[in-house]
């Protein structure tokens, strides 16, 4: 019963458990944002700037929430 907690446990966190290894092996944390340009559809750009004007957060948060989330 216990290991079947945990695992569950680490199925919720394996985004935590991830930092901390990488953590582990390079000594850096991926806290640090990085700035890079792309391409995306002018629907989707209307969109994610629809939802930024709507929730009042940036659309570089919005997107690290939906990437995350995949």
């Amino acid at each position: 019963m216990l290991s079947k907690e945990i695992r569950k446990l680490l199925k919720e966190n394996e985004k935590y458990n991830n930092m901390f290894e990488r953590y582990d092996q390079t000594r850096k944390l991926d806290l640090d944002k990085v700035r890079r340009s792309f391409t995306i559809r002018e629907s989707s750009y209307r969109r994610l700037k629809e939802l930024s004007e709507s929730t009042g957060k940036s659309m570089s948060s919005l997107l690290d929430r939906m990437i995350e989330k995949e």
